[in-house]
């Protein structure tokens, strides 16, 4: 987890970060101080993390874009984000939630550089975030579940390479890194319990973990697996493959 602190008023953003860090090593927080505040270079570290992070955001910032903008771009790259507004803006607390932002809080710098007030309301803000993390944390990690005659099935998502459907039958195969299932179940249901984890369900005849893809060779129309598994497509099907890395850039 990486903590940004967002401020264009050196001073501010120097003190908000020894409040800050403060708390969330009192806290136990086990994270990261990101080095850099301006919004592009904010967006850019976003998008080699996977989150969720914590962002504390001036509203107001000398930049082209400003805090509200700002977290409304974050929420792309990390939708379970915790976005908290640190401004004197008071007034413009409606319109953080117009922007469906989905504010975490909203600390007001009345008291800057007053330690004995402002840190309590930081903590606040941290103490909130701290449950919902352990929240997150204890929610069960999504999974397949079949039955397939006396055959029950359950799978964590994560665990499977690919999904396979087996020609002229009603069948569907579901390979492992070191193991395949034989399941007399259509290729489409099962994509139906697909749908949280990280694959590509376009082909007609395969659903590939993405996160399970070694390399993509489109010319050949060859993928292969972390397993060793090496999957042919004709070159109008690895195209679906193609146009979807492409919206990913």
């Amino acid at each position: 987890m990486k903590v940004f602190i967002s401020d264009d008023q050196e001073q501010q953003r120097l003190w908000l970060t020894d409040i800050i860090t403060a708390q969330l090593d009192e806290l136990g927080f086990n994270y990261e101080l990101a080095s850099v505040w301006q919004p592009d270079d904010v967006l850019d570290a976003v998008k080699k993390t996977s989150g969720p992070n914590i962002y504390f955001l001036d509203i107001v910032l000398k930049q082209a874009t400003n805090g509200i903008e700002l977290a409304s771009k974050i929420r792309d790259y990390d939708p379970d984000g915790f976005i908290v507004y640190v401004s004197v803006r008071e007034d413009m607390m409606p319109e953080t939630l117009n922007a469906m932002t989905t504010p975490t809080g909203f600390i007001s710098k009345m008291d800057l550089f007053n330690r004995e007030k402002f840190a309590p309301h930081v903590r606040e803000v941290l103490e909130v975030i701290k449950k919902r993390l352990g929240t997150l944390n204890e929610a069960p990690e999504p999974t397949l579940n079949l039955h397939s005659g006396a055959l029950l099935l359950k799978l964590k998502l994560k665990d499977i390479v690919y999904c396979e459907k087996v020609h002229g039958l009603r069948t569907a195969r579901i390979v492992t890194e070191n193991q395949g299932y034989l399941v007399h179940k259509n290729l489409s249901t099962i994509k139906e319990q697909l749908v949280s984890g990280h694959f590509f369900n376009d082909f007609q005849s395969y659903a590939l973990n993405l996160d399970k893809i070694v390399t993509v060779n489109f010319n050949k129309g060859l993928v292969t697996m972390t397993n060793g598994d090496a999957l042919s497509f004709s070159r109008g099907t690895i195209k679906k493959l193609r146009a979807y890395y492409q919206t990913q850039e």
